[in-house]
């Protein structure tokens, strides 16, 4: 399968960026249980920050009071970079 996305050029100083919503709760779990714990904090990718913003606003009701978008970078992520690279023409 091939999927085409826009992705914001406003990279916020960080390579490849992508933005996710992180909702913490505390864990001190390091087993499957604790892994499944923290990734249900993690609503994303987004490939734009207003677009995290918005689901964000939109669905505040589905995320604690400590919920905020955070830009990632893509980096390690070889497909993307290199999508990305492709893109840009590098």
């Amino acid at each position: 399968m091939k999927i085409t996305l826009e992705v914001s050029e406003i990279n916020e100083a960080t390579a490849f960026p992508y933005w996710i919503i992180i909702d913490p709760r505390q864990n001190f779990l390091t087993n499957d249980r604790g892994i499944h714990n923290i990734a249900g904090m993690i609503t994303g990718p987004f490939f734009d920050r207003l677009e995290a913003e918005n689901v964000l606003k939109a669905q505040r009701y589905n995320f604690g009071k400590g919920a905020k978008v955070y830009c990632c970078s893509g980096h390690n992520t070889v497909q993307y970079r290199t999508a990305i690279k492709k893109r840009l023409g590098d």
